[in-house]
This record gives structure tokens, sequence and C-alpha cells, in this order.
């Protein structure tokens, strides 16, 4: 984390009064970390910048100065080379990024997917994948529900913790952790480490009601 503040503190310097498209990670081992820290603090220490967070890479690149995430490429639009935590890129770099995203989705959808509903559910790394091809911005849900029951239901976070149901809720929103580049979208959640009995996801609006969902056993 203080090394997280210390890049953005210099990262700062450079795009002052610039735009700063923010760009999710596609890495589970990133995506491991407080998504919600880096949520903030990259607002807070990149005042002074116009910050785009959002997921259509090519088409908000068009309005962007600089791409910030996470996610290290090598690319000569790459200006901070020297950083292990964020990394800076020249909006000429679009295309190197999006290029490892083409090569991140080939490796998740190379098998046959845990699930298949409105998006398709991969289980990768540790970690769970929406994708969706072809796949517009309409496409895409506010956020999307994942719950996770435990084999034993002591492993449960505290703090989030159900014990009526005996699952672990999370949400993820596509802004944060998904990225829509070639007609394709994928999001990528990190899962807990404990053995899973099984997961359900899906998208719910307003009074619970349920768009879609996707159920995964424990195999």
């Amino acid at each position: 984390q203080l090394a997280t503040l210390a890049e953005l503190g210099s990262i700062r310097e450079t795009t002052r009064g610039k735009t700063v498209l923010l760009l999710a990670s596609v890495k589970p081992d990133w995506s491991r970390q407080s998504t919600s820290l880096f949520h903030y603090t990259e607002r807070y220490n990149l005042a002074g910048s116009v910050l785009i967070p959002y997921f259509d890479v090519e088409t908000a690149a068009q309005a962007a100065d600089f791409l910030l995430t996470r996610d290290r490429v090598e690319s000569d639009a790459l200006l901070t080379p020297g950083n292990e935590q964020v990394f800076l890129y020249d909006s000429a770099g679009t295309d190197d990024l999006v290029e490892f995203y083409r090569a991140t989705y080939r490796q998740v959808v190379s098998g046959e997917p845990a699930a298949r509903s409105h998006f398709d559910v991969y289980l990768r790394d540790g970690a769970l994948f929406h994708v969706r091809d072809p796949c517009v911005r309409e496409d895409l849900p506010r956020r999307v529900f994942v719950e996770v029951t435990p084999e034993d239901p002591k492993d449960l976070h505290r703090g989030r913790r159900r014990d009526e149901d005996g699952f672990e809720g999370f949400f993820h929103a596509f802004r944060k952790s998904g990225v829509l580049f070639e007609g394709k979208c994928m999001a990528i959640l990190p899962l807990p480490d404990y053995p899973v009995s099984g997961i359900r996801t899906g998208q719910e609006e307003g009074r619970g009601r349920v768009l879609w969902e996707a159920r995964i056993p424990a195999r």
C-alpha cells in the first residue's frame, strides 16, 4: 500500500491537468488486493487530473491523455518502467494493452465454462471470470453478485457471514473489475481460498428480482 501511494504521488506530477483513463486489472493476484483501496486512493492521489473510471477501453482511450492500470505490459508507451505497483501509459499504448487483454481472454476461455448464462462463467487461477462475446455496453450490468458456500461454515469471513444462509456474498462492478474491448467483455473476482461446496452468481434488479443466474457445483 505504501509503495502504491508513493508511485501514485509521482504519477500525479505527470498527469496534473490531463485526462487519465483508469483500467481494471485482469490479473487474479492483483485483484486479490483491496480493489476499494485502489479505487479511492487513486482519486485522492491523482487530484488535479480528469479521471475516467471506464471499462470501454478503445472508446474511452480516444478521450484520454494517459492510461493507468496495475497491469504491466512492455510497451514503448510505458512511462513508469521502474514502478512495481501501478503503471502509467501514454494513450498510444492502447493497442498494447488490448493485446494483453486479448491474450488473457484466450487463456480464460480455452476450456469449457463452469456455467453458461447471460455471461459464461469460468474458474481460473482461484478466480471467477465473467465473459461475454459478442458484448456491448448495454449488455453490462451495474454489478454482479457472487455467493460462495464453504464446505465448513466456520471458514466464513465474520464481516460477511450470513449465518442463516451459510454463504459469503460479494458484488463486483464492471467499472471497477472489468474491461470491454474488441466486442468482448471480461471481469474478474478472486475467490476465497477455503474449500467451496458451491457458487451462485447472477444479477438482481430492485427488490431482489433475479434477471439471470448461474450455479456452479463443488466440482
